[in-house]
């Protein structure tokens, strides 16, 4: 009986440590996941302040010119529309940088998805993409990628799964890509 005993309290509290280890890596997840939402809502802070300035800046500029009103209720509505347009174009180049990140390929995207995803990754890489664009200068959105994944320490393999090539190709592909003579 005291045998019987020992084996359910040993296995309580083994299913107890369980559970005790489930619940802390949770928590775990949770709070890495609270600090990118955090930072994902300071971003969206700080653009929304940013909007609200220049709203602030649109209605001094009707105060102090009325011939000019017409022309600035034509910015006003551009700058509503771009900040829709940023917003939305935003999202979607997000998504397919996430597409790319979790193994999906760019075979069947068009110039438009290139140039979007490279304007959310100007956003999400600033630094990197301003020193590509300072080494090679305006190239093409393709290639921005191309070299973005290479930054991020893709190997050949990997840029070739994404781009939907092989590695030669890869190599070839970045040879081409020149960099501004100094």
């Amino acid at each position: 009986m005291k045998d019987l005993l020992d084996t359910i309290t040993s296995a309580s509290m083994g299913i107890l440590i369980i559970i005790l280890l489930c619940i802390m890596v949770f928590s775990l997840i949770l709070h890495r996941t609270r600090k990118r939402l955090i930072a994902v809502h300071n971003r969206l802070k700080a653009e929304k302040q940013s909007l609200e300035q220049a709203k602030t800046q649109i209605k001094s500029l009707k105060k102090e010119s009325a011939k000019k009103s017409d022309r600035i209720e034509r910015l006003n509505n551009d700058i509503m529309v771009a900040s829709q347009s940023s917003a939305a174009n935003a999202r979607c180049g997000k998504e397919l940088y996430l597409h790319i990140k979790n193994g999906g390929t760019t075979v069947t995207w068009t110039k438009q998805d290139y140039e979007l995803c490279m304007a959310y990754c100007k956003i999400e890489f600033a630094e990197t993409m301003a020193e590509i664009e300072r080494y090679y200068g305006n190239i093409a959105p393709r290639k921005q990628l191309i070299m973005l994944l290479q930054h991020l320490n893709y190997d050949y393999a990997a840029i070739g799964r994404v781009l939907g090539i092989n590695s030669d190709s890869v190599r070839k592909n970045i040879a081409r890509i020149t960099p501004l003579t100094k």
